[in-house]
C-alpha cells in the first residue's frame, strides 16, 4: 500500500520547532523556503523570541491557534528533544515531521533505544517521520521543503527524484551543477519510519518524477522494494540506484558451493537485474545515467547498434576501447551510406563507424550532412556524437560547436535516439549545452561515463521490451508437488543421494547411468553393466564434497582397477574421518572427455529467497568464481544471458579445438531448476550441482554430483 506522503512533502503549513536567527538549521529552514517560493505558512517555534526572520513565533506548538492547522513540524533541536515534540506534535495532529539531529540508532545501543521510541511514538500518532540524522527534503515542483543547508542557486526544477540514505549524497547532487532537473531530493536518513521504498512509492506516482535515482546502505523491506520496482516498470519509470557494500563482504560459512558464491552483493545484482533497477559505480555515472535517461525515456533506443560522429580520429580510438564490454556495438555502414559518406567526405579521410565527420572543417554543410546519412542507417539503433565542449572554451570554437549541437537537434528530431558527449567532466559550455536542452539532446560529460550511461539507456529499453512481450514459459512442474513439499519438511540435513536425484529427475534433468553398491561383488557387477571407463564415489551424508575426502576414482578402466580403488576409497573415508559411515558406493559411467563441466545451483538468500547460479564447475568453481546469478524464475531468454554472462563461455561454445557443446539443453537445465527453487522454497535450502556435465553436440547434460540441502525454515 503506497502511503501518502503530501502532509511531509507537499504541506500547507510548516511549523520550525527550534527557528533561530543565527546561521544554522534553524535558520536555513525558514531561508530555503523562501529561497524556493514557498506560498504555505511559516510558524516559527522558540521560547525565547517573539518573531524570526519576520514571522511570528510562538514558545511551543502547544501556543500555537488551534484554528491553524499544522501538517508537518521540522525539528531542528538536539537528540533528547525530538519525541517531547513528536508527541505534542501528535496531540495536534500533526501528520508530517522531520528532525535534523543525531544521536540515534547510528550511536549504538542508547541510540537505538531512543530511536525505537521515536519510531513508537510516530506510528501511535500516525507521524509520517523524515529521518533521524538526515539533511531533510526539497521539493522543487512544490516549492516547499525542510531543508538544513543552503539551497544551491543552481539546483533546478525537472523531471528526477533523488532519494539517498546519505545526507551528504544529498548535498553532493543539490550541488552539482550538472544541470539535471529534480523533481524532489530525500535524504532519508536513519529511517527510523519512513524509509527508501515509502518514498519511491510515492515519488513514482507523481506525475512531475519520470526517473528515480537513489544511494543505497541497505534496503529495509525487500518484499515491499520488489513491489515496487515491478511498478516502476509498469510505468515504465526507470530506477538508477549506487548500491554501496561490494567490498569486504563478511560471507555465511555455507555447505555447499553455491552458498558461498552468492554473496549478499552479487544477490543484489540478480535481483536488480530481474527488476529492471539500473544499477551504477558511482556518482559521476549517477548523474550522467540520469541526464541520458530523463531525456530519452520515451524515446529509447530498439537496441545497441550505435552509429558514431567525432570530429577527432583519436577519440574514436578511444570511444572503441571504452566500449568493450559494453552493451553497444558500431554495425559497418550500408554501402549507399559508405558511397553517399564517400562523396561528401574529402579524399584523406577515412570513411566508417565510428567517423570522422570534420573532414575540412565544415561544421555547417559537410558534418550535418554527414549525421543525415548515419541516421539514415537502418542498420544504426542511436546516434552518438562527440563533441568537447568544455566551458572556457574562445567565441568562435562556440560558435562552431553550437552549429554541431544545431544539427544533432535536427536529427533528433528525425526519430531515432540522439546522445551527444565530452570527453571531460570539467562541466560543459552553456551555449552548446543550451541549444541540445531545448532539443532535449542528452549532453553527457567524460568518456566512461557517457558510454556507461549510453549502455543503460540500450540496457533499460531491452528490458522494457522483454517485459511487455514476456508470455514465455518460466519451467514445468511435476504433479507431485505436494507429497515432494510434505517429504522435505523437517530439521535441516542433507538429502541422501538417491533422494535428490530422484528429485531431479521429477523436474526432467538428466542423471549419469549409475549402480548404488554395497559390495565389491556388486561393484564389479556394475562395472560390467553399465561398461568401463567408470567412476566411482563413495557416498556419506557426513562428506558432502567427496573429492575432499578421496572418495572419487576417474576412468576406472577394468575389473583390477576397480577393486583396487574400491578399498581405496573405503580407506580414504576413514583417514578422513574415523567416524565416518559410508552408506556405499556409486559406480558411474565415465562421460565423453569432450563435455564441458559446469555448476548449477540453488542458495538461499536470507532477504530475497532462492538464487540461482551458475559457474564453471569441478574444482575450477572456487578458484575462478566465474559465475552468473539470478533470482527465479527465469526464462529460456534469462538462461541464455547467464551463459552469456560467464568468462569462460568458450569452453561451452568450443575452444581450441574441443567441439561445441549442447548450451540449448543446458538452458532448459537451469530454467527447470529455477521452477523447482520456486516450487521447493519453503525446504530447500540449496543445492549443488557440480558437476553437470554438458557433453558435446546434441547430446544434452548429465548431473554427476548432487547435493542438496532440506529442511524447513
Amino acid at each position: 500500500m503506497i502511503k501518502d506522503l503530501t502532509p511531509l512533502l507537499n504541506p500547507k503549513t510548516i511549523a520550525v520547532v527550534g527557528a533561530s536567527e543565527k546561521f544554522g538549521a534553524g535558520s536555513l529552514v525558514i531561508e530555503n523556503l523562501r529561497t524556493l517560493g514557498y506560498e504555505g505558512k511559516i510558524i516559527p517555534i522558540n521560547p525565547r523570541c517573539e518573531s524570526i526572520l519576520g514571522c511570528p513565533c510562538y514558545h511551543s506548538l502547544h501556543d500555537v491557534p488551534r484554528d491553524i492547522e499544522i501538517d508537518s513540524v521540522a525539528i531542528v533541536l538536539g537528540s533528547s528533544q525530538v519525541i517531547p515534540v513528536l508527541e505534542e506534535a501528535g496531540r495536534r495532529g500533526v501528520r508530517g515531521a522531520w528532525a535534523f539531529a543525531s544521536g540515534f540508532a547510528e550511536t549504538g545501543e542508547e541510540g537505538d533505544r531512543l530511536q525505537n521510541e521515536l519510531r513508537r511514538v510516530c506510528l501511535e500518532h500516525d507521524i509520517l517521520f523524515c529521518g533521524p540524522n538526515c539533511v531533510g527534503y526539497v521539493n522543487l515542483h512544490g516549492k516547499v521543503g525542510t531543508y538544513s543547508a543552503p539551497i544551491s542557486p543552481t539546483l533546478k526544477k525537472g523531471g528526477v527524484a533523488a532519494i539517498a540514505q546519505s545526507g551528504s549524497v544529498i548535498l553532493v547532487l543539490a550541488n552539482s551543477n550538472r544541470g539535471i532537473g529534480f523533481s524532489t531530493l530525500v535524504s532519508s536518513g536513519n529511517e527510523a519510519v519512513l524509509d527508501t521504498t515509502d518514498y519511491m512509492a510515492y515519488l513514482l506516482e507523481d506525475r512531475d518524477t519520470e526517473v528515480i535515482i537513489t544511494f543505497l546502505e541497505a534496503i529495509r523491506r525487500p518484499e515491499a522494494f520488489i513491489q515496487v520496482c515491478e511498478r516502476a516498470g509498469e510505468l515504465k519509470k526507470p530506477i538508477i540506484a549506487v548500491k554501496i557494500g561490494r567490498s569486504g563482504l563478511a560471507q555465511k560459512a555455507a555447505l555447499t558451493h553455491t552458498g558461498a558464491l552468492t554473496g549478499s552483493d552479487k544477490v543484489y545484482d540478480a535481483l536488480f537485474k530481474k527488476l529492471g533497477v539500473i544499477r551504477v559505480d558511482d556518482l559521476d555515472q549517477l548523474l550522467e545515467t540520469a541526464e541520458a535517461l530523463v531525456r530519452c525515456r520515451t524515446r529509447l533506443p530498439k537496441g545497441g547498434r550505435a552509429g558514431a560522429i567525432t570530429v577527432s580520429g583519436g577519440e574514436i580510438g578511444l570511444i572503441a576501447d571504452l566500449s568493450q564490454g559494453l552493451s553497444i556495438s558500431f554495425p559497418p555502414l550500408s554501402k549507399e551510406g559508405y558511397d553517399e559518406l564517400r562523396r561528401r567526405l574529402p579524399p584523406y579521410t577515412s570513411v566508417s563507424n565510428p567517423l570522422d565527420g570534420w573532414g575540412s572543417g565544415d561544421l555547417v554543410e559537410t558534418y550535418p550532412a554527414c549525421l543525415g546519412v548515419l541516421a539514415k542507417e537502418k542498420e544504426i539503433d542511436l546516434i552518438v556524437i562527440s563533441q568537447d565542449s568544455p566551458p572556457g572554451m574562445a567565441g568562435k570554437q562556440i560558435n562552431q560547436y553550437a552549429d554541431v549541437a544545431r544539427a544533432a537537434v535536427r536529427v533528433a528530431s528525425l526519430g531515432k535516439p540522439v546522445v551527444a558527449m565530452s570527453h571531460v567532466s570539467g562541466g560543459l559550455d552553456q551555449t552548446v549545452k543550451g541549444i541540445l536542452d531545448e532539443g532535449n539532446v542528452p549532453f553527457l560529460q567524460g568518456t566512461r561515463e557517457s558510454l556507461v550511461a549510453i549502455h543503460h539507456l540500450i540496457e533499460y529499453g531491452q528490458f522494457l521490451k522483454k517485459r511487455q512481450s514476456s508470455g514465455e514459459s518460466w519451467g514445468k512442474s511435476p504433479q507431485n508437488i505436494p507429497s515432494l513439499l510434505e517429504g522435505l519438511k523437517g530439521s535441516r540435513r542433507v538429502l541422501p543421494n538417491h533422494e535428490a536425484k530422484e528429485i531431479l529427475r521429477a523436474y526432467g534433468i538428466k542423471i549419469a547411468r549409475e549402480v548404488f553398491v554395497q559390495s565389491m561383488d556388486e561393484a564389479l557387477k556394475a562395472g560390467r553393466k553399465l561398461g568401463y571407463p567408470v567412476a566411482l564415489k563413495g557416498l556419506s551424508p557426513q562428506i558432502p564434497h567427496k573429492t575432499e575426502a578421496g572418495l572419487v576414482r576417474l576412468n576406472v578402466r577394468n575389473g583390477r582397477e576397480l577393486s583396487a580403488a574400491y578399498a581405496q576409497i573405503h580407506n580414504n573415508a576413514k583417514a578422513f574421518d574415523p567416524n565416518v559411515v559410508l552408506e556405499g558406493i556409486l559406480v558411474q559411467e565415465m562421460v565423453p572427455s569432450d563435455a564441458a563441466e559446469v555448476l548449477v545451483g540453488i542458495s538461499r538468500d536470507p532477504s530475497f529467497g532462492p538464487v540461482i547460479v551458475l559457474g564453471l564447475g569441478g574444482i575450477w568453481v572456487e578458484l575462478l568464481a566465474d559465475t552468473s546469478l539470478r533470482l527465479p524464475p527465469i526464462s529460456s531468454e534469462i538462461a541464455l544471458e547467464m551463459v552469456s554472462e560467464l568468462k569462460g563461455k568458450q569452453l561451452l561454445e568450443g575452444f581450441r579445438g574441443r567441439p561445441c557443446t549442447d548450451v540449448k539443453s543446458l538452458i532448459q537445465v537451469l530454467v527447470q531448476v529455477g521452477r523447482m527453487a520456486l516450487d521447493l522454497r519453503e525446504v530447500l535450502t540449496s543445492l549443488d550441482l557440480n558437476p553437470l556435465m554438458v557433453l558435446a553436440g546434441q547430446g544434452g547434460t548429465r548431473a554427476i554430483d548432487v547435493v542438496m540441502e532440506v529442511g524447513s525454515t
